[in-house]
């Protein structure tokens, strides 16, 4: 008895067709589908060929891989993208009838046919046709026809029909992501006549006119800054020059929502060269759009009549404030890192860390200044501008939001109690530096590197040489003393057991004393619990 998957390897042997490699032309390389993708290929070409003999249509049914996996084969990387592109008729009708087609010639291909699953339009997730899902070999396939778009002045979404391949080309964000590889004749295909050039040459370029292109779509521009930063490659001039338009960065808040902008943020801060991103991001002067705090009118307005930090916040923006501390961030921030070995094992060590340093050290400009976030309360209803920016502008969880917010929020304490830590160490104590430390809750290494980043542009030599050698102090002490994790350090003693052996009943004093505990212990590294209880007996009448 054959396994399933011997049974799926043999399958997979059987249908693939003679189609290995592709060549380019434009001088590129060629590329080759690996097993999987030529099993498709011939599985999809057997399909064509049988449907277009039985049904004589005036236009033969045609299959083109789409988009990104054309691409990536060409750059010789690895892509599991198969978007299939279909001429005459739409992905679901299609991947239905290729299921019937496994069905009947089961025992031919010895393919079983997977539930087709449809995803209808959904354009908050860039979603404007439906698409149909299902498994080849073990591998998503996506089916959808080809398509134009045409969009309105106020949405970017589209009303979108059947279209050619030339028109599904040109609706795309780059000619580099616009090319086909026509399954049937083993070819790419380049509508836009620039497409391979352009990869050759790295450049991004629109297929339409470039205002058109983000007009439509504003959205367009962070992707291509994405591409750009992914790939190292040149935003053509006249497209650049374009995203600058006040007018297409107005239009991205009416055309395009939180989460769509989060996303590609996101995917640009942790690709292999977010630095060039943001220096994208500043240069096109989109930092109001990615760095938003909101973008509901009816609380930008009440907190333009109730917010006493909005004019602050405001200033940010408008007059350049922000756009310049990011020019600072991308000048420095090479060199700062290379600077710093410690800091180049955490950046690399986790992706989520280098996202919340890179992060907070964009945001500096917003440390301390609040927004009201509701309108439905009046007490508790402000949060810190850089956490509504993360949470709700750019839609970052909850934890990660408040993580940078917090490291933001505490920038100038810890340049406050590093100023004391080098100027008069002996007056502070291992429980005053231990109960700051447990302020930050974990997040002192980012804080710290970022308060001295904050130090970093603009300072003499000799002056800077200073400050990195107090941070450099400061942190030794830190792990010197086994504080790195204080934060989650314990009372040796536990509310129920401190109860229980002072013989007394629950209440406020409880967690006064915890907190006296707690001190006590980091004060006393070596201390037991029996000295602990000694000492809580000793400071017992202050809080009874």
């Amino acid at each position: 008895m054959w396994s399933t998957r011997r049974l799926w390897k043999w399958n997979l042997d059987r249908v693939m067709s003679s189609v290995d490699s592709c060549a380019v032309g434009m001088g590129l390389p060629s590329f080759r589908l690996d097993k999987v993708e030529r099993g498709i290929c011939g599985l999809l070409n057997d399909f064509t060929r049988e449907y277009n003999e039985r049904n004589k249509l005036k236009e033969p049914l045609t299959l083109r891989i789409s988009g990104g996996w054309v691409r990536d084969k060409i750059l010789g990387r690895e892509s599991h993208d198969l978007d299939i592109s279909i001429n005459v008729m739409s992905g679901e009708q299609f991947a239905t009838q290729l299921s019937r087609f496994l069905t009947e010639n089961f025992d031919k291909y010895g393919v079983k046919p997977h539930s087709v699953h449809k995803i209808g339009i959904n354009p908050a997730k860039s979603k404007h046709l439906e698409t149909a899902t299902t498994k080849l070999f073990g591998v998503e396939v996506d089916f959808v026809n080809l398509r134009s778009e045409e969009y309105s002045d106020h949405s970017r979404i589209p009303v979108t029909k059947f279209g050619t391949a030339r028109e599904d080309a040109l609706r795309r964000d780059a000619t580099l992501n616009a090319l086909f590889y026509n399954i049937q004749l083993n070819r790419v295909e380049d509508f836009t006549g620039t497409g391979l050039q352009d990869l050759k040459n790295g450049i991004l370029r629109t297929p339409l006119p470039p205002r058109q292109t983000f007009l439509d779509d504003p959205l367009r521009v962070l992707r291509l800054i994405r591409f750009a930063s992914r790939y190292n490659f040149r935003i053509e001039d006249s497209v650049l020059k374009e995203m600058q338009d006040p007018e297409i960065n107005a239009a991205f808040s009416t055309k395009v929502s939180n989460e769509r902008i989060g996303t590609e943020v996101e995917k640009i801060l942790e690709g292999p060269n977010p630095l060039l991103g943001l220096a994208l991001i500043q240069k096109t002067h989109i930092e109001n759009v990615v760095f938003s705090w909101h973008h509901d009118v009816d609380l930008i307005n009440f907190n333009k009549q109730h917010c006493k930090d909005l004019p602050v916040i405001d200033r940010l923006y408008d007059d350049g404030v922000l756009n310049a501390h990011l020019c600072k961030v991308v000048e420095n921030f090479e060199s700062f890192v290379s600077d710093l070995g410690t800091l180049s094992s955490l950046m690399a060590g986790s992706a989520e860390w280098k996202r919340s340093f890179i992060l907070s050290a964009c945001l500096m400009p917003m440390e301390g200044l609040k927004i009201i976030w509701t309108t439905r309360k009046t007490m508790n209803n402000t949060m810190p501008a850089v956490e509504s920016i993360l949470k709700d502008g750019l839609k970052i969880g909850k934890n990660g939001a408040a993580q940078v917010s917090r490291v933001v929020d505490s920038l100038t304490s810890y340049e406050q109690m590093i100023k004391k830590f080098s100027e008069d160490r002996a007056q502070l104590s291992r429980s005053d530096i231990g109960i700051f430390l447990r302020s930050l809750k974990g997040d002192w290494q980012i804080t710290h590197f970022v308060s001295l980043f904050k130090q970093y542009p603009g300072c003499e030599k000799r002056q800077l040489v200073q400050v990195m050698e107090q941070y450099a102090s400061f942190y030794d002490y830190v792990y010197a003393e086994q504080l790195e994790n204080c934060h989650d350090m314990k009372p040796l003693i536990n509310g129920k057991e401190m109860v229980s052996l002072l013989k007394m009943k629950g209440g406020p004093w409880l967690g006064k004393i915890n907190d006296r505990a707690i001190m006590w212990q980091l004060d006393h590294p070596s201390g037991t619990s029996e000295e602990l209880l000694d000492y809580v007996k000793s400071i017992l009448p202050e809080y009874t």
